[in-house]
């Protein structure tokens, strides 16, 4: 038996009919909703949706359109399977169809956000979804700027995927350079890609398979530390659970330690070698690299771990700010056999692990003689007394392992030997400062995820080319943001279900390989052309069903099943 029902989204009510059936082979009747229009509020008449072509026999029609299938019908399961289409029409309503498509269009074409009309005409973004509209320039324009107003929706968009989170997040900057001011948004700053043009800070969070939960927008000239503390609030208000965090060591200095300690919340964040707190934990490891009890395994390495307590006590004298140190000018971290350390309340204590990694001790000492003789290279190649006033800017943080003499119209370059032996002793060394995670094990397993945040950053601004800003309105750059967000969360996922099989290849390979799947047809009728079996193997990794051969695309007003029974009990209730 038929039955109409009302869902209510914005001001306008949406019609469906609702139908049970029964169908050959299953057990239960089979629940199938049809969109209808939209109620006229004033005459209580339903306008019907608009109609497509009529339906006929694929091989009778006039006019056959070729598409690319494969590549959108992946990338809307997967954001089906993570249920981030859920998510987006919960806080944009219908709007999130339309942000999910030009998204969709994003990671297939890989290029400048005004490339989306081109990738949106030529695949079966549009029909898959169900949604009609116009998907040219300057409507892209208007939408997106329509995404950067709209604060509220994007927040319960933040909160709805924190909350689909689990275990640890990861936290991390990265810069947006742009050529423009964005009405004083784009600012002088630390532009981590070397470029000397203005810039935006963008913060991303990530869970702890590196698929994204959460962004933010600085003003280019906000230092990374003065960010810590408004995206801690955030994500404890929006998650509304524990949660781990996991930063670089960017992140590590002792007052921002102090503020995670006395909030109680849980962190992994490595230590700087500069500090002396952890240049004391790695003398007492070095002491001790025979002793057996000390090995640990983590994957597929071995390592010797000591782990130690160290507090966050005020500095008997008032220092300096060294950005190679976790000691800030009034704050600094101790041993256990430094006197303050007894004198520290509870909550000011934290877990610190020193760990030795025999195989990256070798792949460093390689590194770093590497460096070295690229540099003797490059200073003899110079005049020997430009060498000598210019050894900073050429040998960097490796200045310090050179002495560099001018003889008889010669350069000189000689290595300290005692420097370089000192830091190779240490290569393969690193300390991490944590609480709340209890073992070892799980602190490592905490900040695996780490490696995924950078990696999205990677996506961010190559295959999404969001590295470079091409707006002068910081609204409509927001806007285009949350596109290449919703992108990211795709992208990320893919890359998430083919490490967890093993599977080797890269997403755009994956991408661009399904992208071959062609669809024939017109209006609502298509057949797909031949899968592959290399494309098969792709669907299965991605945990997708091969397509059906003939598919019957259909107008929609896409609503999950949870919206629809709960609109279902209120008419009931009524």
């Amino acid at each position: 038996m038929a039955e109409i029902f009302y869902v209510q989204r914005g001001k306008k009510r949406y019609a469906y009919r609702s139908t049970s059936r029964y169908e050959p082979g299953k057990k239960y009747p089979v629940t199938v909703n049809e969109y209808l229009g939209v109620l006229n509020e004033e005459t209580g008449e339903i306008i019907p949706k608009k109609s497509r072509m009529p339906q006929s026999n694929l091989f009778e029609m006039k006019e056959l359109r070729c598409r690319r299938f494969g590549g959108s019908y992946a990338l809307l399961n997967v954001a089906e399977s993570i249920s981030l289409r859920e998510d987006l029409f919960y806080s944009f309503g219908p709007d999130g169809e339309r942000l999910l498509a030009c998204a969709v269009a994003q990671a297939l074409s890989g290029g400048p956000f005004s490339s989306s009309e081109e990738t949106i005409d030529g695949c079966l973004i549009r029909e898959l979804q169900g949604i009609g509209g116009s998907f040219a320039s300057p409507r892209l324009s208007e939408f997106t700027k329509c995404l950067g107003e709209s604060y509220g929706n994007l927040e319960s968009l933040f909160e709805r995927r924190l909350r689909r989170s689990e275990g640890a997040l990861s936290y991390d900057l990265t810069s947006a350079s742009t050529h423009g001011t964005m009405r004083e948004w784009a600012e002088w700053g630390h532009n981590r890609d070397g470029e000397r043009i203005k810039q935006l800070n963008i913060g991303l969070v990530t869970d702890k398979r590196g698929v994204p939960a959460m962004f933010e927008i600085y003003p280019g000239s906000i230092p990374d530390l003065k960010t810590l503390e408004r995206t801690v609030e955030r994500v404890q208000g929006m998650k509304g659970d524990a949660c781990t965090l996991v930063m670089d060591r960017g992140f590590g200095s002792a007052s921002n330690l102090e503020y995670m300690l006395d909030r109680g919340i849980s962190f992994v964040i490595p230590g700087k070698r500069s500090t002396r707190c952890v240049k004391g934990l790695v003398s007492r490891l070095i002491k001790r690299l025979g002793d057996c009890d000390l090995l640990s395994i983590h994957g597929d390495r071995t390592y010797t771990v000591l782990e130690e307590k160290v507090a966050v006590v005020r500095r008997e004298r008032r220092g300096e700010d060294d950005d190679d140190s976790n000691d800030t000018k009034d704050l600094e971290l101790v041993l256990s056999d430094d006197p303050r350390y007894a004198e520290a309340p509870e909550g000011r204590i934290l877990t610190a692990h020193v760990c030795y990694d025999g195989k990256r001790a070798a792949e460093d000492s390689n590194d770093f003689l590497l460096a070295l003789k690229g540099i003797e290279d490059r200073l003899s190649g110079m005049d020997p007394w430009a060498a000598v006033r210019d050894l900073k800017k050429v040998a960097g943080g490796y200045a310090k392992y050179f002495d560099l003499r001018v003889e008889e119209g010669k350069l000189s370059i000689e290595r300290k030997r005692n420097a370089i032996s000192f830091s190779m002793n240490r290569n393969g060394m690193f300390v991490m400062f944590s609480r709340g995670v209890g073992t070892w094990e799980d602190m490592m397993s905490c900040y695996d995820c780490r490696t995924y945040v950078e990696q999205a950053f990677d996506v961010l601004k190559g295959e999404l080319d969001g590295g470079r800003w091409r707006t002068a309105d910081p609204v409509a750059a927001k806007g285009r943001l949350v596109v290449k967000f919703v992108a990211l969360i795709v992208w990320c996922s893919i890359a998430a279900s083919l490490r967890d099989r093993n599977v080797k290849e890269p997403v755009r390979t994956v991408l661009q390989s399904l992208d071959n799947i062609m669809a024939v047809g017109h209006g609502g009728e298509w057949r797909v052309l031949e899968v592959t079996k290399r494309n098969r193997g792709f669907l299965s990794a991605l945990g997708i069903g091969e397509p059906g051969e003939r598919q019957t695309l259909s107008a929609s007003q896409y609503m999950p099943q949870s919206a629809i029974d709960a609109a279902k009990e209120d008419q009931r209730a009524e």
